[in-house]
């Protein structure tokens, strides 16, 4: 026996779907397709910009401890002509390793290639970096006054206390700025 389709059925003896079932069904693919898609989109974007928030963090954290370390042990700021202490660097004495002796530790911005290096310029601490500035703070807590070429005179380098930090970094489209201070070790 025969199947016979009923009366207005869309199925035509069994030969599959009709044009416009199947155009409905692509259409609402599409939809559900093109929603996710959005969906999609935007959660990306926000692990971006949660990336570029933790790059932002981390760097201003790393800078931050490094250099809250450093010149916490330092033996004091030094007068050094090829990195003097400035509003965009500074340079001091630490004790070496090797307890035999000391180390020069020297920080400098570099507004063109956006870095803060350490040491050298082979040696960066911190990379997006949009600012760096230092303020060299005396005992009472007033800035003490740069010449006019934004350098901290020799004379005035024993009268430093404590330096104040502020650090902007940028990664991506996300950008943060920290300030702190460290006080220098008392001279004995």
């Amino acid at each position: 026996m025969i199947a016979v389709p009923a009366r207005g059925s869309t199925r035509r003896g069994g030969r599959g779907f009709s044009l416009l079932e199947l155009l409905v069904a692509t259409t609402v693919a599409g939809v559900v397709l093109a929603a996710a898609w959005a969906w999609c989109w935007s959660l990306c974007g926000a692990c971006r910009m949660g990336v570029e928030g933790a790059d932002t963090t981390s760097t201003i954290a790393a800078v931050r401890r490094l250099s809250s370390a450093e010149l916490g042990e330092s033996l004091g700021l030094v007068a050094c002509p090829t990195a003097p202490c400035s509003a965009r660097g500074l340079a001091f004495v630490v004790p070496s390793a090797d307890a035999a002796g000391t180390d020069l530790v020297t920080y400098g911005y570099d507004g063109a290639r956006k870095v803060l290096w350490r040491k050298s310029p082979s040696s960066h601490l911190a990379e997006g970096v949009d600012l760096f500035s230092v303020v060299y703070l005396d005992a009472r807590g007033c800035a003490l006054p740069l010449d006019a070429g934004g350098v901290l005179p020799a004379d005035e380098l024993p009268l430093a206390r404590c330096v104040e930090l502020t650090l902007d970094v940028s990664s991506g489209g996300r950008t943060a700025r920290a300030t702190w201070r460290v006080c220098l070790p008392c001279p004995t």
